[in-house]
């Protein structure tokens, strides 16, 4: 545990030592308090064009409306991010004859691939930590009556486990991409096709019944992704993500183990 420690430690201090992790926060942050701004906005709207018809009121409420879509699109800036975060990982060790370096010390594959991904998942978790002012400003301003939130926070806060899950298994098969060759633009490019494949598998459903319907229903990222959004905990969810992102690990450590015996 030590090993994977220092590792990630290393890691996450070339993270927040460089320019390219801020230019990613900064630009994340900038694009989701643009959606959320906008969201707000279009419920003002709906909600003023339902004054008429209080039994539409009622049925409007923050959490589905502004945190469920702003949720939907951070998956969608995971998708372009992640690989720029994950592509580093190994690309760079390899190309800086590094990685050979690392492979002579007394650490194991396994726990060079855990600390990698230890990194990663600290700073995803950093920026995903740093959306959560969207709630609490829509707790503060969000015109509920004293003592309420307009917020049903537990669905909020389950819609951020599953991004966190989510965004967990992206970094996976990121890290499995980074470790697979030695520049970081083709580590991007195919961390990015791989994560797109199963981003929009799902529609491969469309028109299909019985078997092939449940297969790519299952197999899609984003359809477990709908459940936590909605607040809803399904252990198939939970097992889909570890799944992938056990797949994900477990390749990249027998490529970085077959790289040792080189």
């Amino acid at each position: 545990m030590r090993n994977i420690l220092t590792i990630a430690g290393k890691d996450i201090r070339v993270y927040l030592t460089t320019w390219v992790s801020y230019a990613l926060f900064g630009f994340f942050l900038l694009m989701t308090a643009f959606f959320f701004t906008t969201l707000v906005e279009q419920y003002q709207q709906i909600y003023m064009q339902a004054a008429q018809q209080p039994w539409m009121q009622q049925q409007l409420n923050l959490t589905d409306v502004v945190m469920g879509n702003i949720l939907r699109n951070i998956s969608v800036f995971f998708l372009f991010l992640l690989p720029l975060l994950t592509m580093r990982l190994f690309a760079e060790e390899r190309k800086s004859n590094t990685l050979e370096l690392l492979m002579t010390v007394p650490v194991r594959p396994a726990e060079i691939v855990l600390g990698k991904y230890l990194a990663a998942i600290t700073i995803m978790t950093i920026m995903l930590a740093l959306t959560f002012i969207f709630p609490l400003l829509l707790h503060v301003y969000g015109g509920a009556a004293a003592g309420q939130s307009p917020l049903d926070f537990k669905t909020v806060i389950i819609g951020y486990v599953g991004m966190f899950c989510l965004g967990a298994s992206f970094i996976a098969i990121g890290l499995l991409a980074s470790a697979l060759t030695s520049s970081q633009i083709v580590a991007a490019i195919t961390s990015f096709s791989l994560l797109l494949m199963f981003f929009v598998i799902g529609y491969a459903s469309r028109g299909k019944e019985g078997f092939w319907q449940g297969f790519f229903e299952y197999i899609s990222i984003t359809n477990h992704l709908e459940d936590f959004i909605k607040g809803v905990v399904k252990v198939t969810g939970i097992v889909y993500y570890a799944s992938l992102a056990f797949v994900g690990l477990f390749l990249t450590y027998r490529v970085v183990e077959a790289q040792r015996w080189r």
